[in-house]
């Protein structure tokens, strides 16, 4: 299993790849004019607006950070202190963290691309034994201005915690030099991330596998997934419909329909399930926002919280909930808004939408049910809502339109993606948007909750946003309506 093909790989110079990561801060609990955070990130996308780096170095950093003077967006974790085989792990500097070492990774999505970098292939296959690699990081060594060190090596075996061990030559690897990378040095792909050192004379590093870096994404980023790890993905974020829109049968117009078949009876009531199990949690929701196809214009995030099923959002820190997503600073955008659990309860409820059962696909090397919707503009099945900014105020209006779409099914009945065009009439015209769901285990309970959601429509341009859900918490609400205080109350509770 490998990444996509890396023109620049024959050009590679690390330190368009390789960059330290530096917080200078006040410590006010330690007394102390400030204090010193040391760690080396990489560029994980071809465009480095993803940057990698170790769980451990995240947590010691924070939730954001500034590099190369661009600040962060949000901050993605692999591990935490209550995960399966999570053990206590002296830090340099002092102190230490508690997390599994063979998941000790993060990802920063940056507010914008780190100008003058890029990223660079992976490979996530199994390294033969005596495997030559190049090892590139920023250590500390007592010098705040640090520079990029290398360290040539040869692959020696696995821990038993999965991590790859690496013998090296030259030096000692020290603080600061976490989050670097390992490169297979005849193919020049990244092969593993720095994350330690055996202590003792022997001079063995110790790297997390890119096998997990490819998993970690898959959960984090799906729609990074897609470009780094092709042969991993199984259902797109973005992928287009299977087929084109399905034409029924002139009989099937008329006012009285025949009797629906069981495979499309089981498909609604799979997706009105579905709606009804998503009624109450909260969550992270990260945005990003673009036109045509350039690299994302505006990134931001926001605390979702959906109570008897009202969604809302707040920004992340401050107490306000609106009632919608806020548009960002564009001059043309489109924001999603509730479509996640809107689109599975009109499949599963609302008889004016036809439904037809196309023929299976294989997706990803897997089978998959293929169903198509489509319901006519005086159905009344299919809204959007155009808001129209005027400085002072805004103007929104909402209309009924024809639409379409497709609903995936795996082998044992579960939906795993929904997708909906909408034949808009102006001044927005061709809306679509596509839904995935997925499993998230939440003390010991499974639940399928959302995972990612893009929207994107054409006004002279075709301009975007692409949605993800993290940070799960799961909980249960009698009421209907809830005050703000309250709402804040149960978010903080379910924390």
């Amino acid at each position: 299993m490998e990444s996509r093909s890396c023109e620049s790989c024959s050009q590679f110079v690390p330190e368009q790849v390789v960059f330290p990561i530096t917080d200078f801060k006040p410590d006010i609990k330690y007394l102390v004019s400030f204090s010193m955070k040391f760690g080396t990130g990489f560029c994980l996308d071809q465009d480095c607006r993803f940057v990698g780096t170790n769980y451990h170095v995240a947590k010691v950093m924070g939730n954001y950070v500034r590099i190369k003077g661009v600040v962060s967006a949000h901050r993605y974790l692999d591990s935490g202190s209550d995960d399966a085989g999570a053990r206590d792990t002296n830090l340099v500097g002092g102190g230490s963290l508690k997390y599994t070492p063979a998941h000790d990774l993060a990802i920063y999505e940056m507010r914008h691309p780190l100008r003058n970098f890029h990223g660079i292939g992976f490979d996530a296959d199994d390294l033969e034994n005596s495997t030559e690699v190049d090892i590139y990081a920023y250590p500390f060594n007592w010098n705040p201005k640090r520079g990029l060190v290398r360290w040539h090596g040869k692959f020696v075996g696995k821990t038993r915690q999965g991590l790859l061990a690496f013998s090296y030559e030259e030096g000692r690897v020290c603080g600061g030099a976490s989050g670097g990378i390992v490169l297979d040095s005849k193919t020049r792909k990244i092969v593993g991330i720095l994350n330690g050192i055996v202590e003792g004379k022997d001079r063995i590093a110790l790297a997390v596998p890119v096998k997990e870096l490819s998993d970690f994404v898959t959960r984090a980023q799906p729609y990074l997934q897609a470009n780094l790890f092709p042969k991993t993905v199984f259902v797109s974020p973005v992928a287009a419909d299977l087929y084109p829109p399905y034409v029924w049968p002139l009989a099937e117009g008329l006012s009285q329909r025949p009797a629906e078949p069981p495979e499309v009876v089981k498909l609604r009531r799979t997706a009105q399930h579905l709606a009804d199990s998503m009624r109450n949690f909260s969550a992270t929701q990260t945005f990003a926002w673009g036109r045509d196809n350039r690299e994302p214009e505006v990134a931001d995030a926001y605390e979702t919280l959906i109570l008897d099923g009202w969604q809302r959002w707040r920004r992340q820190g401050n107490r306000k909930f609106y009632d919608n997503v806020p548009f960002p600073p564009l001059n043309g955008s489109i924001v999603p808004g509730p479509e996640w659990s809107e689109l599975p309860r009109m499949v599963g409820t609302e008889l004016n939408l036809k439904i037809h059962q196309a023929p299976d696909a294989v997706v990803g090397g897997r089978t998959v049910h293929v169903f198509q919707f489509a319901a006519n503009v005086e159905d009344r099945v299919c809204s959007f809502r155009s808001v129209m900014n005027y400085g002072f105020f805004q103007r929104s209006t909402t209309k009924f339109y024809d639409c379409h779409g497709e609903v995936w099914m795996d082998e044992s009945g579960i939906i795993l993606r929904i997708s909906q065009a909408l034949d808009l009439s102006g001044p927005w015209y061709r809306w679509w948007g596509v839904m995935t769901y997925g499993w998230l285990e939440n003390d010991g309970t499974q639940y399928l909750v959302p995972v990612t959601i893009a929207t994107q429509a054409e006004h002279k341009k075709t301009y975007w946003c692409r949605g993800l859900f993290t940070d799960y918490e799961m909980f249960g609400a009698k009421t209907r309506l809830v005050a703000d205080s309250e709402a804040d109350l149960l978010l903080r509770n379910s924390k």
